[in-house]
């Protein structure tokens, strides 16, 4: 199997971009959500002008995992205003997704990995993400990999208000245990 690679997601990837997020989100959450409701969020937050928006924005970098060259996962790092919550010395892992073929095989623990680093480059102290509250899968990824609860907020996916867990991990310099 070839190598598993990250590298940042730039503009004339966009329509890549778009299509794969899309997609993960809709295999993600679409059976424990309404068709109506994931329709108008993926109208509001994954049209073509909002990534494009946020490729544009100066405090939000996305990046793909690939696999021989073909996309297996993206990350969505937020710091600054673009984050979701106004969290001081903090970088926001926004959107971390993973083809499901791909999961288990170290390609999330990679993308954490980046998000790190980049966190660490930017002199953030804490790396934070939401995770909606019936994810438990991710739950345990996060928890695994020393992320903590730390707060809540409410993600609104079309009209329906969902309780998203708020974790967060400190960045240090020497972090080797992300699995």
């Amino acid at each position: 199997m070839p190598p598993f690679e990250i590298k940042e997601v730039h503009i004339s990837e966009l329509k890549e971009l778009l299509q794969f997020a899309r997609d993960c989100f809709v295999d993600t959450y679409a059976s424990q959500n309404t068709a109506e409701n994931m329709s108008l969020y993926l109208k509001e937050e994954f049209s073509e002008e909002k990534i494009l928006e946020l490729l544009n924005e100066p405090n939000v970098k996305f990046f793909f995992a690939l696999n021989g060259g073909e996309i297996i996962g993206y990350l969505q790092i937020n710091w600054g205003k673009a984050q979701s919550e106004n969290l001081d010395s903090s970088v926001e892992i926004a959107r971390i997704y993973v083809r499901k073929d791909f999961q288990g095989r170290k390609t999330g623990s990679l993308l954490l990995k980046q998000a790190l680093q980049f966190g660490k480059e930017l002199g953030a102290k804490w790396l934070w993400l939401g995770v909606w509250e019936k994810n438990t899968k991710a739950m345990d990824f996060y928890q695994k990999n020393g992320f903590q609860i730390f707060d809540q907020h409410i993600f609104k996916l079309g009209s329906d208000e969902q309780l998203d867990w708020m974790m967060r991990i400190k960045i240090e310099q020497d972090r080797d245990e992300i699995s």
